[in-house]
């Protein structure tokens, strides 16, 4: 049977309109003062941050996927004052996806994202800042759009963002994408406050935006200055600006400087990153630009670890300049069914008025959006992860909630522009329409994380406070779940987790933890065998 929700969301928009037509009108519109902007947009962010709650299952929500544990151990780490703590020995066992094992242990990844998750784990609450970055970002979308439209479409264009296809699922989580979609909005703010008042203080929020964005995932924030660089480039040689300009440079390389401090304090080496220390060990092949490097890992990896590189191995492989067709197809239809899929193609209309409305600061969102696709054609990765894309998403939102409203705004005879009060009843038509995929994405995640709450509940069980368990993954275990996490307090963590890689290992790594008892997580996910001291099975 094919999807109904599409009637559905049209006889909803159908009733909104009769609705207005005969009520709503009569209620008095109010002017788009700044008291009103802030009050919707605090209803955005109140609202983003519960429906991301919800989906997430909490804010202790376990890492799933191997970026999020390795983006909270940085975290954990930055929250303990360090940027490493020695390498875990054997560290063969303890190696993890994402981090270094040797010569310390270390996050491949730049540390924007983490500083800012520090917080959150310094007090227990790994998931509390990916929820306050997501009401923010609610926040800042109603702000911008309300200065460039109305609340009645700030109202609209949060709605629509939070009910794209797989938009939720990317937010609850740990994925830096959440901080760089933040900063996105934050520098598009400033930069438009800043060309309303010429005043030195936007200029420098700008830099900082874009400078801590940098450090924390680069090739989306180069896409992200390059139309912003040109527009300040020449408003400063218009108006003559340089010593501003000069600031806000200056402002960025402190940003910038963080990377150099990161090489020396993990590494000893000024020059030498993390992350290029960790793809020549383990990954020579995950670079940025075509073809495939057979250069030999430096180091070895675990059986699993090995087999869950194979996909990424055969998307390297087929990135080739001559297969940018096919690329360029696949992940646009991928994007094309997270924006427009299922009942959401009654956004196509709608975005096509929008398209021809938007004016110059709704095309220049655009056009960052189009910058950033392009740059990740650098990048081979499976088409089906838009989260790469998740920064853009709010500007698509803002172009079908402007063509919606003012289909709405024609449809109910409003005078001028769409009331608020009619936004707020199409916006619940829209959220009772999209509620299945929350819903689905509230499952996933919780389907996603049970594995690991699993193993958490059976330690905590055995009522043993410090345990050391050796994961035994099974035959037809999935290679991309991965139970080796490490931590930046090895002497306090309840739990310690690393590979059972035979008799040898296990007395060498037991000899570094003789406090802890043993433990043994046979890798089907059911129960734990142990604990033992005296033999080793």
């Amino acid at each position: 049977m094919r999807d109904p929700r599409p009637l559905v969301v049209l006889v909803l928009l159908l009733l909104v309109v009769l609705v207005a037509r005969r009520w709503i009108r009569a209620v008095p519109a109010l002017p788009p003062s700044m008291r009103l902007r802030g009050a919707v947009a605090v209803a955005a962010a109140a609202f983003t941050m519960a429906l991301t709650v919800w989906v997430w299952g909490g804010l202790r929500a376990p890492a799933v996927v191997d970026d999020e544990a390795a983006y909270v151990l940085q975290a954990d780490l930055f929250a303990h004052g360090r940027w490493t703590r020695p390498s875990p020995l054997p560290s063969l066992s303890f190696t993890q996806p994402a981090v270094l094992v040797t010569p310390v242990l270390a996050p491949k990844m730049p540390p924007g994202h983490a500083l800012l998750l520090a917080p959150g784990a310094l007090i227990g609450l790994p998931g509390l800042i990916p929820v306050l970055l997501s009401g923010a970002t609610a926040a800042l979308l109603v702000l911008l759009v309300c200065e460039v439209q109305s609340p009645a479409v700030a109202v609209l264009t949060v709605i629509v963002w939070l009910t794209f296809a797989g938009q939720m699922r990317w937010r609850a989580s740990y994925f830096s994408e959440i901080t760089t979609g933040m900063l996105w909005l934050l520098g598009w703010w400033a930069l438009l406050r800043w060309r309303q008042t010429r005043r030195t203080g936007w200029l420098l929020l700008l830099a900082t935006a874009i400078g801590w964005g940098a450090i924390t995932r680069p090739l989306t924030m180069l896409a992200f200055a390059l139309p912003i660089g040109i527009v300040v480039l020449r408003d400063v040689i218009r108006g003559k600006h340089w010593r501003q300009l000069a600031g806000a440079m200056a402002v960025g390389v402190a940003c910038l400087a963080l990377l150099p401090i990161q090489n020396y304090e993990v590494l000893g080496n000024w020059r030498e990153s993390p992350l290029a220390l960790y793809t020549s060990e383990y990954m020579p092949f995950d670079r940025i630009g075509f073809g495939f490097d057979s250069t030999p890992p430096s180091l070895g990896l675990p059986d699993d670890l090995q087999a869950a590189q194979l996909p990424i191995m055969a998307r390297h492989r087929e990135h080739q300049p001559s297969a940018l067709p096919r690329v360029l197809a696949t992940r646009l239809w991928e994007l094309r069914m997270s924006t427009f899929g299922g009942w959401r193609v009654l956004w196509i209309p709608a975005a096509m008025v929008g398209a021809a409305i938007i004016g110059a600061s709704g095309w220049f969102a655009i056009a960052s959006g189009l910058t950033l696709y392009l740059a990740y054609l650098l990048y081979a990765h499976e088409p089906h992860w838009t989260v790469y894309y998740l920064e853009a998403a709010p500007a698509a939102a803002f172009v079908c909630a402007t063509g919606l409203a003012w289909l709405l705004a024609r449809a109910t005879a409003a005078r001028r522009e769409l009331p608020l009060a009619t936004a707020a009843m199409a916006a619940l038509a829209i959220l009772a329409a999209g509620w299945r995929e929350l819903h689905t994405a509230r499952t996933f995640r919780a389907g996603a994380q049970k594995p690991f709450r699993a193993l958490e509940h059976d330690v905590a069980a055995t009522g043993i406070p410090h345990a050391l368990v050796f994961i035994r993954n099974s035959v037809g275990h999935d290679p991309s779940v991965n139970f080796v996490r490490n931590v930046a307090d090895a002497a306090r963590a309840p739990i310690l987790t690393a590979y059972d890689r035979g008799p040898a290992d296990k007395a060498r790594t037991m000899a570094h933890y003789p406090d802890r008892a043993v433990l043994y997580w046979d890798g089907d996910l059911t129960h734990l065998v142990g604990p033992t001291r005296d033999t080793l099975p």
